[in-house]
């Protein structure tokens, strides 16, 4: 897929990535794809007059690349938009976006660069990550940072071993953490953090299943980036094809390799530790089970840790020709452009020239999962799958949510200042943003949505987990220092309650709840927060006044007084008898 500069702006607002389809030819006795893992798109949604839609995940990966970016070229493609560094003199960095996917660290005193990632298994040990390589070895558009701006430096992402967790395809992982945002070289600070994406898979290397002649462009040039395409014009273009069509998770197209996604090993948490000068703040959304967060700060320094075990995200895929499509589910779209209808900007991907007649094109539907549209589509293509998923690979990955995702959201969870929180399931679509507040009810609602069987046929379980600051806890229900008590529960799209097994615990600044073991299709997890209400304290009790009048004898010498008063002294120079 080849895209011009001038659509740039609504690509950083909202990206559709699917795969692009190719035969894969036999593969070699060592070579594993897992059906699972590897799922593509099947080769239905090209056919002419085909109405597809695809539900996956694809927003915990976006822009898997590292580019610097200088805004006033991007209105003209006949330039290259990008920069070497903040010194290049080809660039004027006045206003500027960047997307570093960030090295790993070399020296204690380097910044903005992963520490370390590794696995822990069932009884907590460690088992550390041991750095091989940068895959490719090259990105396309490469650049240095600057220190001083706390600009990071961006480059390709980075192959991880670890011998004593392996998979089915080994024990290489593909480890990535991409910061991104934008910056003013005239302004202070000079660079701001917008997003933080991050991910670990396991991988096989393998060889790349298509030549270069079929990623999309004149050149046969597969890399992802802005690049120069075609001779003929001499445009520059962000290019994201080269898509391997059997799950790359990268590919080093210099090189001939392919990281083939693989199923992770079965008892391992996984986890990612990054030295950050820019700090995340705000929410951050997951695919990930059983998350644990560590945020410190020092001097200026972040240490951002965050350790989960992998899940399972349910793929839905379906195809009909135009014509043949069940009226019910060809009712809710529009003929002329095959998108949900009021809503004529909703994602999706042309597979032929794009046409208005729905039986001349290929159009596949895709809305991201937390657009509110997804539950909608969804729900209405779920009985023509028979509720059933067509993959379910696994993830770990965790991303910064968008603005537009926070825009609702409760003012509690909406402070910019740190992080917040980080809710993670495995439904295959979601509420955007935080939980919603139920102020009448006091319940934080989030709904969910995903078919009710895997592709093999079991019923699929669902999982929800909601980490956040005590303090944000307390000030969404007004809550006291006193520790804060809460009940999860699950109920279906009928109203009626899901069995589910939950955990609530408070521990070093933050709330943990977990739901796990639900059913779908569509149901909605509800958390209560409550605290006990302290006993009043009682009121001292004022001694009774007393008017009675008591008798003592002073005496001074010889001399003797009788003094009669409430409460009684002796004069001065007497002594009491």
């Amino acid at each position: 897929m080849r895209i011009r500069a001038s659509l740039w702006v609504s690509l950083v607002l909202m990206l559709l990535v699917t795969g692009t389809v190719f035969a894969s030819p036999s593969q070699s006795s060592e070579d594993i794809i897992d059906p699972n893992e590897g799922w593509v798109v099947p080769d239905s949604a090209g056919f002419i007059g085909s109405q597809s839609a695809l539900f996956t995940e694809r927003s915990s990966g976006d822009r898997p690349y590292s580019a610097l970016i200088q805004n006033s070229k991007l209105a003209d493609n006949q330039v290259n938009p990008t920069c070497t560094s903040t010194t290049d003199t080809n660039c004027n960095l006045d206003e500027f976006i960047y997307y570093a996917q960030i090295p790993v660290c070399q020296n204690v005193s380097d910044m903005n660069c992963i520490e370390s990632m590794g696995a822990t298994d069932a009884t907590g040990k460690d088992y550390p990550g041991s750095f091989q390589r940068y895959f490719p070895l090259k990105a396309q558009n490469q650049f240095e940072g600057n220190p001083d701006w706390h600009l990071p430096n961006g480059g390709p992402g980075s192959l991880f071993a670890i011998p004593d967790a392996s998979g089915p395809a080994g024990n290489l992982y593909y480890v990535s953490l991409i910061m991104s945002g934008h910056g003013n070289a005239n302004k202070s600070p000079k660079v701001s953090l917008v997003s933080i994406t991050a991910k670990i898979s396991p991988v096989q290397l393998q060889a790349t299943h298509i030549n270069l002649a079929q990623c999309g462009d004149p050149t046969g040039t597969c890399n992802k980036g802005w690049l120069k395409l075609g001779s003929a014009d001499g445009t520059y273009f962000y290019n994201e094809a080269g898509n391997d069509g059997i799950g790359c998770v990268e590919t080093s197209w210099d090189e001939n390799l392919c990281a083939q996604k693989e199923a992770f090993p079965v008892g391992f948490k996984f986890y990612l530790k990054a030295r950050l000068t820019l700090a995340p703040t705000g929410w951050l959304h997951g695919r990930m089970l059983n998350p644990d967060i560590s945020l410190t700060q020092d001097k200026g320094v972040t240490e951002l840790e965050v350790s989960a075990a992998p899940l399972a995200v349910p793929t839905v895929f379906k195809s009909y020709l135009w014509k043949d499509m069940p009226p019910e589910l060809q009712s809710i779209y529009d003929p002329t452009n095959g998108r949900l209808k009021g809503h004529p900007g909703e994602g999706g991907q042309y597979r032929t020239a794009p046409s208005t007649d729905p039986n001349l094109r290929a159009w596949t539907v895709g809305p991201a999962p937390y657009e509110a549209t997804a539950f909608t589509e969804l729900n209405a293509w779920l009985p023509y799958v028979l509720e059933t998923a067509s993959a379910a690979p696994h993830y770990w990955s965790f991303r910064t949510l968008s603005q537009g995702e926070l825009q609702d959201a409760n003012q509690c969870f909406s402070d910019p200042s740190q992080l917040n929180g980080i809710v993670t399931t495995n439904s295959t679509v979601y509420s955007p943003g935080p939980p919603t507040f139920d102020k009448e009810a006091g319940n934080l609602n989030y709904q969910v949505a995903a078919p009710h069987f895997t592709s093999a046929g079991d019923v699929f379980l669902g999982s929800y987990d909601l980490v956040m600051r005590s303090s944000v806890a307390r000030c969404v229900y007004g809550f006291s220092k006193a520790p804060i008590k809460a009940t999860i529960s699950v109920v279906s799209a009928k109203g009626s309650p899901e069995i589910a097994t939950t955990i609530v615990n408070e521990k070093d600044g933050w709330l943990h709840l977990s739901a796990n073991g639900f059913e779908f299709s569509s149901p909605t997890v509800a958390v209560n927060l409550s605290q006990d209400v302290p006993a009043p304290v009682a009121a001292p009790v004022a001694a009774p006044k007393t008017t009675a009048k008591r008798t003592i004898k002073c005496m001074k010498g010889k001399t003797t007084k009788v003094v009669t008063a409430i409460k009684p002294a002796c004069p001065k120079g007497y002594t009491k008898k």
